[in-house]
């Protein structure tokens, strides 16, 4: 699996879901340095996520090679790296086995949300460190969601297990 920092995704995923493939012109809310953007393409070019090819339009030049125009455009690899950070599987790779600790077996949650909520209904609560790779949310946003919940009406309960919080949704009596 390849590791991207939120930068390169964000680059990626953003030129994914472009027709061109093309990583610029990059999202307003990324706020990054020109620097940091070509420090940012130059990285995704080497690791073979993204390759230069000529420029569609003036919004998408990289750089400029003489008279030539170059753009930087995600490659198959890019997009695959894109979609495993997303959790997606692709269409050639197998099927994953349903998790074993499922309440339904062979039934999958549809959002992460659920996923929170499922895991936090077995018996045995989830830490944050569980909630955090089952979801790939980092772990701000992890406890976010779990206050989330709470504002939906779930209650919530943490207690210390040697010194870890566990976490488990109140079952109705």
């Amino acid at each position: 699996m390849t590791k991207l920092s939120d930068l390169h995704y964000v680059l990626l995923a953003i030129a994914a879901k472009r027709s061109s493939g093309s990583i610029l012109p990059p999202s307003t809310s990324i706020g990054v340095t020109r620097a940091g953007l070509t420090r940012a393409i130059n990285a995704l070019i080497k690791r073979g996520l993204a390759q230069e090819a000529d420029a569609e339009d003036e919004n998408s030049v990289w750089r400029v090679d003489g008279k030539r125009k170059v753009a930087a455009v995600v490659t198959d690899a890019g997009r695959t790296a894109v979609a495993e950070a997303d959790g997606k599987k692709l269409e050639e790779a197998p099927p994953a086995a349903p998790p074993q600790d499922s309440v339904v077996a062979g039934a999958k949650p549809q959002t992460k949300q659920a996923l929170l909520v499922e895991l936090l209904q077995r018996e045995e609560g989830a830490t944050l460190a569980q909630l955090v790779e089952a979801t790939r949310w980092l772990p701000h946003t992890t406890r976010a969601a779990l206050t989330g919940l709470r504002k939906k009406g779930h209650v919530i309960t943490a207690s210390k297990a040697d010194g870890i919080s566990v976490y488990r949704i109140q079952r109705a009596a």
